[in-house]
């Protein structure tokens, strides 16, 4: 005699982790969940993001998104090209005195998803907007001068973003109103740019006027310093390296040059060596810093004191300068 239980739709049944739903199924977003199942519908098969993006209904630029999620809240492990449970399956015994079940804390988890929700596609509706809006008085506001910036009414992409930042984010309103006209000074008022801000600022504790307007200031300090830089040595078609930058911040905001005494620094490196490295007018600038001369005419009133019969002095020794580059930065 044979036998058969007809389960129905339960005849095909796949395992799905309990820590989706005991962590993170407050925090993943729709398309996260989604690609996640269906992944494990069809593990061992080799699937591309496009076959996946149709087959739920999503782009292919949140099926992305959420393997990065998966991975970042360390439920999945990428292998090559491989994706694998980041932990055994037969968890292993701890002993009594330590445990590591709170590994990722739920405020680790929340800027995860927070990072995640930053880079994916608008996702609020209109309907969902004019509530938002029309329930918040200050969100209210953030909109209309938000409006003013831009000198029109805001897109859907711009009032998704902004919508994001405050209650996604968690940024303040009227810390976000700052953050917006901070990236309208720099002509970047996109709202993945707003958005992506809007997270370092987070995991950063800017979440007050006073702390993002000393930030805003040190950023106004650094670019300002970069631009000084920019126009001195003629760099307008290739972005600064790091260590230029390092540089531009060190001469212009710590030691408080301006841009007529870096030039006298280039030209002096230039006729001492034919061309100019970031390095040795460091080190001019260096001299002259450690000497307390911060001014055209003092630097000039020292050459001229150094000056013997028609031979002039140089108040730094090439070769020496030479030494201390190669020591420090080669």
């Amino acid at each position: 005699m044979n036998y058969k239980i007809d389960l129905g739709g339960w005849n095909g049944i796949f395992a799905v982790p309990t820590d989706v739903v005991d962590k993170y199924m407050r925090i993943a977003s729709g398309a996260s969940i989604k690609t996640l199942l269906y992944l494990l519908r069809y593990s061992g098969s080799v699937i591309d993001s496009a076959q996946v993006a149709q087959a739920i209904s999503i782009s292919e630029e949140d099926v992305r998104d959420a393997f990065i999620f998966w991975e970042q809240v360390g439920l999945l492990a990428k292998n090559e090209d491989v994706y694998i449970p980041s932990s055994p399956a037969v968890p292993v015994p701890a002993a009594p005195e330590k445990t590591y079940e709170a590994e990722i804390t739920d405020e680790q988890a929340r800027f995860t998803a927070v990072k995640t929700a930053a880079l994916r596609s608008p996702h609020f509706s209109p309907v969902q907007i004019a509530d938002t809006v029309k329930g918040n008085d200050e969100i209210n506001f953030l909109f209309k001068t938000c409006e003013g910036l831009y000198g029109r009414p805001l897109k859907h992409t711009e009032q998704n973003a902004l919508v994001t930042i405050v209650d996604e984010i968690g940024l303040p309103s009227e810390v976000t109103l700052m953050l917006v006209s901070y990236c309208f000074s720099i002509d970047r008022p996109t709202p993945a740019f707003m958005k992506n801000m809007a997270v370092e600022w987070m995991e950063n504790d800017i979440t007050t006027l006073l702390a993002a307007e000393e930030y805003i200031n040190g950023l106004q300090e650094k670019f300002g310093a970069e631009s000084i830089i920019r126009s001195v040595f003629g760099i307008n078609n290739r972005a600064l390296t790091q260590k230029e930058k390092d540089f531009a911040v060190l001469w212009v905001k710590e030691w408080g040059f301006n841009a007529e005494i870096i030039r006298m620094a280039y030209d002096i490196n230039v006729n001492a060596k034919g061309k100019f490295t970031f390095p040795y007018i460091s080190k001019i600038l260096e001299t002259w810093h450690q000497k307390g001369l911060h001014t055209v005419d003092a630097i000039r009133a020292d050459q001229e004191n150094r000056q013997t019969g028609n031979n002039v002095v140089s108040s730094f020794d090439t070769k020496e300068i030479d030494n201390i580059i190669l020591d420090d930065y080669m």
